[in-house]
């Protein structure tokens, strides 16, 4: 099927302005709006560029099985991490604008060597540095981002907004380790019990997201580089905060991940 072509240049000024006035879209004008997830990711390339960010990892999202079938994916939403939205633990996080913030406890991997794009690749362990947890931060240009469409969202960068960087949980993989997190993760708001892991196909397989994320890049040559963050999406049930001054903090093993707004 032949699909109408759109200017992503175009698409990518608009959201790119609406990221900078912090303000929020109903939708994109049907003239510059995305009918396919590869014009999603033409798009979100094109703002990225604008942006001028230099490349600090990976993000996914949408990615539990269940969230995939209701949304009729095959494989999870993918976006690029700004390295300069990427922090460490204990960051302060200045918050302005109308759309609330989604907080999502993930599980991250640390690349450890470049991978160039190839067809069929699968995980080896010397690909993968480190294991640890993140927050991330979710903030689309869209007032609801559920209603726009996914090649919308796939353009605005799957919501991308700030990302914080625990503690490393262990040096390299281990499924042990995977599965520890998933019992001990505890999130909390200003000292609250706010989140635990998800479960069953509630629950975003870590191990899938990396394979998901080698099929993306192998399609549209890419080289995901060593040192590169992989934020593999939500460990525990993601919660939306309407308002700053809070702490958010997840306890896991003998580790702590926290930031403030």
């Amino acid at each position: 099927m032949n699909l109408p072509s759109i200017d992503t240049n175009a698409t990518a000024s608009l959201l790119l302005e609406t990221w900078r006035s912090r303000n929020v879209l109903a939708e994109l004008p049907a003239s510059i709006r995305p009918v396919s997830l590869s014009q999603g990711y033409d798009a979100q390339d094109q703002l990225f560029k604008a942006v001028g960010c230099e490349r600090g990892g990976w993000k996914l999202g949408v990615g539990s099985r269940a969230a995939m079938d209701t949304a009729g994916l095959s494989r999870p939403l993918i976006g690029q991490l700004d390295r300069v939205r990427c922090h460490e633990s204990g960051v302060h996080l200045a918050w302005s604008g109308p759309s609330p913030l989604t907080i999502e406890c993930e599980i991250a991997f640390i690349i450890d060597r470049d991978l160039p794009p190839l067809l069929g690749r699968t995980i080896q362990a010397e690909d993968i540095r480190s294991t640890l947890l993140t927050f991330e931060i979710v903030r689309s240009r869209f007032i609801n981002r559920k209603t726009v469409g996914w090649p919308s969202f796939v353009a605005d960068n799957v919501g991308f907004e700030a990302l914080v960087l625990g503690p490393s949980a262990c040096s390299g993989f281990s499924q042990q380790i995977l599965d520890k997190l998933v019992e001990t993760t505890v999130v909390s708001v200003d000292g609250v019990e706010r989140s635990r892991a998800l479960r069953g196909d509630l629950a975003t397989d870590p191990v899938m997201a990396l394979q998901s994320l080698y099929a993306h890049a192998a399609e549209r040559g890419i080289t995901i580089r060593a040192g590169e963050v992989i934020s593999t999406g939500a460990l525990c049930e993601p919660f939306d905060l309407l308002e700053k001054g809070h702490v958010i903090q997840a306890r896991y093993l003998d580790r702590e991940l926290s930031f403030s707004l």
